[in-house]
């Protein structure tokens, strides 16, 4: 009898707790995520009993964000735990605490109130710019044909980072438009996505109308209010160069440019035009498959690190190298990370030799799948001076 009543107390505990966490079911707790309850074209049924808890669980997972994830980011900011250098950078930094590029909005306006970030404050509000310019030229390109694709795109560009104005462009010629005279018969081929269209309303694309969408676009997808009007008005509200937009920019929307010295600041001439835009590339959203072991060791050693235990720390970290190395073969991100914190634990245990031959690695690793211009690299390089400096090599240092 008494197993009985310890056993209907414990139901009875679970049962309170289930309920007090929003859980689905009375047993266990079982905690699911509907991203749709808030979503304006999605139809519930009526007769949904779990709908209320639903829109109580993500108002909750909301107010997590707001009130824990989103100052803890920040928090890790100031102590320099996290340091984003470019828009790629601080959008991995923010999904790795769980927190949706939506919240950019909030972030930055946080970010404005700590004068110390000012450097971060400035690579969120040209991301947020960024991304709202990014979802205007998506619905731009709809239904464009093939041949009006580099004038229109270059047109795009002129309208958003050019301070020319009243940029002009070329609308390709029509010749190919010679319609068969013989309408009676209905062909049911498809139309080949070459073939120009009536369509050049993007022609009419200016950039005080540009930059008032990317205003309205700022503030209805990520709630911040956008001052300037302008591109030279936004670049001298947060001091930055109009080619750091434009990289940004690219790199958002796949668009390949000519390799060349641009010339923003000139009002009487247009920066881009259509034998600048060179390719288009798809740009691919994935999440990364993750090599879990390694990534225990790794997270195990940096743990030991932290308490002093240097040594059990790198036979930790050198194991997660390899099982990265059978994982994802010999070139990969997180090799060049697992190399660089080695070359690190080398130079903090006075081995300067083999400090600098692991960094070394990883800075030609990094070069490779990071690219050159990418901020993980430049902090390759700046170990790797350091590590040469240790090891007097001062010409190559500097």
């Amino acid at each position: 009898g008494e197993k009985k009543e310890v056993e209907d107390s414990t139901k009875q505990i679970v049962k309170k707790a289930a309920l007090a966490v929003g859980s689905l079911k009375e047993t266990e707790f079982d905690i699911r995520f509907n991203p749709d309850v808030f979503s304006p074209g999605v139809i519930h049924p009526k007769d949904n009993l779990n709908f209320k808890k639903e829109c109580q669980l993500v108002q909750d997972a909301a107010d997590f964000l707001i009130t824990v994830q989103i100052p803890a980011f920040i928090r890790d900011c100031l102590d320099h735990s996290t340091a984003p250098m470019d828009g790629a950078t601080l959008a991995d930094a923010i999904h790795n605490r769980g927190i949706n590029m939506r919240y950019l909005g909030k972030i930055t306006e946080m970010l404005g109130k700590v004068p110390q970030l000012e450097y971060v404050y400035v690579i969120a509000v040209s991301e947020v710019v960024m991304r709202s310019a990014k979802h205007l030229f998506t619905l731009f390109l709809q239904g464009m044909d093939m041949l009006s694709l580099s004038c229109s795109i270059s047109h795009f560009l002129n309208c958003l980072l050019s301070s020319c104005p009243t940029p002009s462009c070329t609308v390709p010629d029509q010749i190919h438009k010679k319609r068969s005279r013989n309408r009676s018969k209905k062909t049911t081929s498809k139309t080949s996505p070459l073939t120009p269209t009536d369509s050049v309303e993007w022609a009419n694309l200016s950039p005080k109308s540009l930059w008032a969408q990317i205003k309205t676009e700022a503030k209805s997808y990520f709630d911040w209010n956008l001052t300037a009007d302008s591109i030279d008005a936004f670049v001298e509200l947060i001091n930055l160069n109009k080619i750091t937009l434009l990289r940004s920019f690219c790199q958002k929307t796949g668009v390949q440019i000519m390799l060349r010295e641009y010339q923003f600041d000139n009002k009487t001439v247009q920066s881009f035009s259509e034998e600048d835009i060179v390719n288009m590339y798809p740009i691919v959203k994935h999440i990364n498959p993750r090599a879990t072991d390694a990534y225990n060791f790794y997270t195990t050693g940096q743990s030991k690190i932290q308490q002093g235990f240097l040594k059990d720390g790198y036979e930790l970290i050198s194991e997660a190298l390899n099982l990265l190395n059978n994982v994802y073969g010999a070139m990969h991100p997180e090799i060049a990370q697992c190399l660089r914190m080695l070359a690190r634990l080398n130079y903090i245990m006075g081995d300067h030799m083999e400090a600098m031959s692991c960094q070394q690695k990883a800075v030609l690793m990094s070069e490779r799948v990071n690219g050159i211009d990418h901020p993980y690299t430049i902090t390759e390089y700046t170990h790797l001076a350091l590590y040469c400096f240790a090891n007097t090599q001062v010409s190559t240092a500097l």
